[in-house]
């Protein structure tokens, strides 16, 4: 039983199967305790007079913690991604976007609120939510003048006497 373990999760799975230990509910995806059970498995059941090669133990052993390394670093990285569209959907809050509807056509109209409960952030634009992948152009909103900065901008002429 030295050939066992093969580099592929279907030859491990298959020797899970007769060797009758637990795998994953997904075939094609082992886990860490699935790699080792299958690991001790194959150790206590390998031939005395062909034991396993130390070098395929290793090389098997670092493509399972490269695999681990990369995905831990897909998820880092979509963590990342999630972030972002968060923080430029907070950003459109106050100015002005258009976006395409449901039926296709363009629409324009200011940011009122961004909501983040769903996995893309949706807008408030007017009445509608739109996702922020909808979203095709910003443009900034016109600053709103305040009856306070325009009474205090006009000065009154001193009377000439």
């Amino acid at each position: 039983m030295a050939d066992a373990i093969g580099t592929t999760a279907t030859t491990a799975t298959r020797y899970a199967f007769q060797s009758g230990s637990r795998v994953s509910e997904d075939k094609s995806n082992l886990k860490n305790e699935d790699f080792l059970q299958l690991l001790i498995k194959q150790l206590q059941n390998q031939d005395p007079s062909s034991p396993m090669d130390s070098n395929a133990i290793m090389q098997q052993t670092a493509t399972l913690s490269s695999t681990q390394t990369m995905q831990e670093m897909i998820e880092v990285q979509q963590e990342q991604f999630a972030l972002q569209m968060r923080v430029s959907a907070s950003g459109m809050v106050g100015q002005t976007v258009t976006y395409t509807d449901d039926l296709g056509k363009a629409q324009s109209g200011v940011v009122t609120a961004a909501s983040f409960a769903k996995g893309t952030p949706v807008l408030a634009i007017g009445g509608a939510a739109v996702n922020l992948d909808s979203v095709s152009g910003i443009t900034k909103a016109a600053p709103a003048v305040s009856s306070s900065t325009a009474s205090s901008s006009t000065t009154t002429a001193p009377a000439s006497s």
